[in-house]
């Protein structure tokens, strides 16, 4: 086919594809708009695995693209049907019907020319329950250092290490660790008002030796593949087992509200998941063991506790802030 012949199919192609009610131009190029149905959702266990490879964005994108594939070949055949019965019509430019040429290039022509829009914002608008672990050092123990005295583990006269979670926490809400020691010491207690009484009351009703502190926060897909692509930043200099060597990573901004206790995600089990914060929570990445949808790391908390999604929707993340030289995906 000559090149005057394969630009008037073109032309016919796209004169016809304009005339099409449900697609919407873009220079020579038209797409069709896929809209998810409001029950379409991805499940936990998804996310979970999307989130902990190499690549979540891409390994989205191919998950997106398997499961529309059935439907995209559906209205790609539909497309094309009706833009060749048109073409082809009594009426048409081809009323004779096309050659096995023509029929070639008019098949690519489409191609080129129609592609399909996943509805990618639905799912990446999704909210998860999300658990964000610490390890502020104490992971390398086990998180056998936040069970302190008042906790059954614990011993009264043991000074708490400087690496537990529960002391950084402590110091992000403006308390040194000898005036967390001190209130420790005072003991259990009932109907506990502010940080320390609260930490007092959720130290004493640790139910296992290893713990690690906990926030629970909604999340969106899309912020989710943000924080752990920033938390795979902490192996970019090789992995340390204490993270206090990794590297800086960012931050997160969690609000005051969030619900806050200590988790033992490996044996199911924890405290009472009651800490009042103070503050909001300036925390570095370089801390966060995980953050993945409720049961992504260890038994789920809404297993072990019976929880309410309100338990997740109560506070949560504020701000997500990448190092500068990190800020944009490669």
């Amino acid at each position: 086919m000559n090149d005057k012949a394969a630009e008037k199919l073109r032309h016919h192609i796209l004169d016809a594809l304009d005339r099409q009610p449900f697609l919407q131009r873009e220079g020579d190029c038209f797409f069709y708009e896929i809209y998810a149905d409001y029950r379409d959702g991805m499940d936990s266990a998804t996310a979970t695995k999307l989130l902990s490879g190499d690549d979540p964005m891409q390994s989205f994108w191919e998950s997106l693209e398997e499961w529309y594939f059935d439907y995209e070949c559906q209205l790609r055949d539909e497309l094309e049907q009706d833009v060749q019965s048109a073409l082809t019509s009594e009426d048409g430019p081809y009323p004779d019907g096309f050659t096995a040429e023509e029929t070639g290039l008019f098949y690519d022509l489409m191609m080129d020319h129609v592609y399909f829009r996943l509805p990618e914002k639905h799912f990446l608008d999704q909210t998860f329950p999300v658990n964000i672990m610490l390890d502020t050092g104490d992971g390398n123990y086990d998180y056998v250092l936040n069970s302190v005295y008042p906790c059954w583990y614990g011993r009264y006269e043991e000074k708490i290490d400087d690496r537990a979670g529960i002391v950084w926490l402590a110091k992000s809400q403006g308390y040194t660790r000898a005036k967390l020691q001190q209130a420790l010491r005072d003991g259990d207690t009932s109907g506990p008002k502010g940080f320390l009484a609260s930490m007092r009351a959720e130290v004493a009703n640790i139910a296992s030796h290893m713990n690690t502190v906990t926030f629970l926060v909604e999340m969106s897909l899309s912020d989710l593949m943000e924080l752990n692509r920033l938390i795979r930043l902490q192996d970019r200099n090789g992995h340390f087992h204490d993270s206090r060597k990794n590297p800086y990573c960012g931050y997160i901004i969690l609000e005051k509200d969030t619900v806050t206790g200590l988790y033992d995600p490996w044996q199911g089990g924890g405290s009472v998941f009651e800490i009042q914060l103070e503050r909001d929570v300036k925390l570095p990445v370089k801390y966060i063991r995980s953050a993945l949808p409720d049961g992504g790391d260890g038994y789920a908390v809404e297993s072990v506790y019976g929880m309410c999604g309100s338990a997740w929707t109560q506070g949560g993340v504020k701000m997500i802030h990448a190092p500068l030289k990190y800020a944009v995906s490669a």
